[in-house]
Order: C-alpha cells, then structure tokens, then sequence
C-alpha cells in the first residue's frame, strides 16, 4: 500500500494478493487511476496487486482475482449500472495507458475469461438476492442463478451528456485558457487585436515576472526597441566624436 504515497495515482480500492480489500477514497470522490480525466470521473477504480514481477510475468493469485471480480459485480449491482459487461461496465487499464502488471485481466490475458464469468454468476446471486450481508449465501444448496445473456452495448442520450460534460468540458475549458493566454479573451469577439502598449501596461503591475504570452512578447520587443534606441545614440556619439577628432587632427596638420 505505500505505493500511494510514493506516486501521483490514487483509487478508490485496493485488493491485496491475500483477498483483503481495502477502500482509500470514497465512492463519490474523484480518483486519478485511468490517465483519463473522463474516466477518473465517472467510474470507481479498483487496484488489484500482483504476487510477483516482470520476471514472473506479473502474475495475480486466484483469491485476488475472486474478490476483486465480485468487488467489481457488486459495483455494479450497488449502483444499478446492469449486468457486468466488458469494455462498458468493465474497462481495463490498458485502454487508457501502457501497463504492464494488470494486462492479464483485460481481454486477451489469461484471467479475464474466469474473471467474467465470475462477474456475471456473482451479480446474478446479487441481483436475486441470494446473499446475506455478511455475504452469505441465503440458501447454500440451491444452485446459484443460472447466467443470462449480455445485452447488447447501447448508447443513450445520458452517455452523450455525461461525455460532453465530463472529458469535452473540461477539454474546451482548456482551450478557452490556451486562447486567453494568446489573445487575452476565452471567447470569440473578445479581442479586437492586439496592442503593444496595453499589453505592456497589464503586465507592469503584476506581481513578480508573471504575465501572458502576448504581455511578455510585447514588453521583449518594448526593451528590444530601447536597446536599438540606446545603440544608435552610441553610435551618433562615437561618429560625432570622430568627426570632431578629426577636425582637430585636420587643423593641427595646416597649422
């Protein structure tokens, strides 16, 4: 567990190579475990640890893979998202960055097939109330629920709305931040172009040497302008004194 403190991720549980699960941050907060701020946003992150490294091919024990399954299908039973469904209910690290130590559940690994299956018999058991809450099954000797068919991904108008306000909203603000450091306004019709004057007097009384792109430009060319000002009055000087040594070698010669 004190990998959390040592890098800039977070979720919001953790399954341990024993089987115990351990929560971090609430269901509501927001976690930075997907590289998406999207994702981060609208789904739950689980951490599941691996028994061994690269060289033993990041391998997860059986009991990890049972509860951290049934963790996930109780996720979705809880907040009645439907049937656990790979690649929308359930989605893996590798869709949103390189990883090389969890790949064996996505699809293609070698324990994604136990771990859907598990998902789908464990909230079938769930959704017919078939468990205690300690997590007891009600009635041990009756077969579990036999599996249903997955339904088909469908997109709703809920999706989109949840897209467009959690990754393209953020996005656009982002770009309305990119377009005020380069024209001073975040919205269309905002700026009428730019002056050099102005943008030399928003950036004089800000504090230390802070300031816009176009404000830093503008006082750069403002010095740049002094300093060829500054050059040709030393230049001026140095010629009006050679004019004037010369003038003084001349007269010396003819007397």
């Amino acid at each position: 567990m004190g990998v959390w403190h040592t890098r800039q991720t977070s979720a919001h549980f953790q399954t341990e190579s024993v089987g115990r699960i351990s929560q971090f941050v609430y269901d509501a907060k927001t976690t930075r475990h997907a590289a998406n701020a999207w994702i981060n946003q609208t789904s739950i992150g689980v951490e599941v640890s691996n028994s061994g490294g690269t060289a033993q091919g990041w391998p997860i024990t059986d009991t990890a893979v049972i509860q951290s399954v049934r963790l996930a299908a109780a996720v979705c039973w809880h907040f009645k998202l439907g049937r656990p469904f790979a690649g929308h209910y359930i989605r893996w690290h590798k869709e949103f960055t390189g990883t090389s130590s969890l790949y064996h559940l996505a699809p293609g690994g070698k324990y994604h097939r136990c771990f859907m299956d598990e998902a789908h018999r464990f909230y079938d058991v769930l959704a017919a109330g078939a468990i205690h809450p300690n997590g007891d099954l009600k009635h041990p000797g009756e077969p579990a629920p036999q599996s249903r068919k997955e339904p088909a991904y469908v997109v709703t108008i809920k999706y989109f709305h949840d897209f467009i306000k959690g990754y393209l909203g953020p996005v656009i603000s982002d770009v309305k931040d990119i377009r005020e450091q380069i024209i001073g306004g975040r919205d269309s019709g905002q700026n009428d172009g730019w002056s050099i004057s102005q943008l030399v007097k928003n950036y004089q009384p800000k504090p230390g040497d802070q300031g816009t792109m176009p404000e830093i430009l503008a006082v750069a060319l403002i010095e740049l302008e002094k300093m060829r000002t500054d050059l040709d009055d030393i230049k001026k000087t140095e010629h009006n004194n050679n004019v004037q040594r010369n003038s003084r070698l001349g007269s010396k010669r003819a007397a």
